[in-house]
């Protein structure tokens, strides 16, 4: 009997609780839309946050809170002591941490903690900016109605944008878990009232080792095999500069399979519609003859940079494209880092581009 009426005491409880939870008004929740990570030193970082406000009675359209923690939690709930209203992370779509943070390692273990919360979905972004990440909350752009829209709509995926990786949490928690393949996010630059994806941050581990400017980084998604890639401006010798508007791009790679000697062999075939052309003279273009041998010189010129880009990356010994994944899934049992980096320290690739043009555009 003394059971049974513990039991219904704990229903009626717990109920309880779960009633006044769900009686909390929207009005009065603020949802976090970014939040900003800046390092203090190695056990203390700084967390900034931007809460957009709805109310047309709020005489700005942000919220931003800052302060000093060792705990992504306990620096939510200092935030809410100084809000005066609940604080959650239903609405968080942006992850900015500073370039110093990123490069202390520190950027997982935050990561890692909001990937397990479920208040929080796996499309999240994140980007490591060039000086401080709160920077980029407190500044103001005239021409922009709210920061939270501005900075999800500007690392959103887009054509338009030179090379975009789109970094999302699930994506860096893969990239930094995987041992064939290193993540990688854009990398921001504050300027006046405007914020630039400047370049690409590269990622060993879950430690931040460089930048690549975004017209290589075309490369990584490329040799990836995604077929829509972003417009590619190519200087050919002779001080000529064509720019490719690709149509559709399809990549083969080819692995020897000895850890010992490693080579790959890597075939791109992309199909483009010539944009632009530095020539003077265009008229050189008249014939297919003509747009041939034009395609014959983006071809070797593209064969050249890539090959250069591979050998800087594993120089550097990070691997963004994921080449080591082409000797791992020939070898039996277990992977790790350093067999990764002894096959990006021998590496050879033999690069082969074929380059179809399917219309000059404007140009005719």
């Amino acid at each position: 009997m003394k059971n049974r009426l513990l039991l219904i005491f704990l229903l009626l409880f717990v109920t309880g609780c779960s009633e006044q939870e769900k009686k909390i008004p929207i009005e009065e929740v603020d949802m976090i839309g970014i939040m900003a990570f800046d390092y203090v030193d190695e056990k203390t970082k700084k967390l900034t946050v931007a809460i957009p406000q709805y109310s047309p009675d709020a005489k700005k359209d942000t919220k931003i809170f800052s302060t000093e923690t060792d705990l992504v939690s306990q620096g939510i709930v200092k935030i809410e002591a100084s809000s005066d209203r609940k604080v959650v992370l239903n609405q968080l779509r942006v992850i900015l941490v500073s370039e110093e943070f990123a490069r202390k390692g520190q950027v997982r273990t935050v990561i890692e903690h909001i990937y397990r919360n479920a208040e929080v979905g796996n499309k999240a972004l994140i980007a490591v900016v060039k000086d401080r990440a709160e920077g980029i909350l407190y500044a103001e752009y005239p021409d922009k109605p709210n920061i939270n829209f501005y900075l999800n709509d500007l690392l959103l995926p887009s054509l338009n944008t030179a090379f975009n990786p789109n970094t999302n949490i699930h994506d860096f928690i893969y990239g930094t878990t995987n041992t064939t393949k290193d993540a990688s996010a854009p990398y921001l630059e504050l300027l006046g009232d405007r914020i630039e994806i400047a370049n690409i941050a590269l990622f060993k581990d879950d430690v931040m080792v460089d930048t690549i400017p975004p017209n290589e980084a075309i490369f990584i998604q490329a040799l990836q095999g995604r077929k829509n890639l972003a417009p590619l401006v190519i200087d050919i010798p002779d001080d000529t500069k064509v720019l490719l508007n690709l149509v559709k791009s399809k990549s083969k790679i080819e692995s020897n399979k000895d850890r010992n000697y490693p080579k790959l062999t890597i075939h791109l075939e992309i199909k483009a519609t010539l944009s632009e052309y530095s020539i003077e003279d265009t008229e050189k273009l008249n014939s297919w003859k003509e747009i041939s041998d034009l395609e014959k010189s983006i071809n070797q010129q593209l064969e050249k940079d890539i090959k250069a880009f591979v050998e800087k990356l594993n120089k550097k010994q990070v691997d963004p494209i994921g080449l080591s994944e082409y000797f791992r899934k020939y070898t039996h049992g277990k992977w790790t880092r350093e067999m990764t980096d002894e096959i990006l320290d021998k590496l050879e690739v033999d690069i082969h581009v074929k380059t179809i043009i399917v219309s000059t555009g404007t140009l005719k």
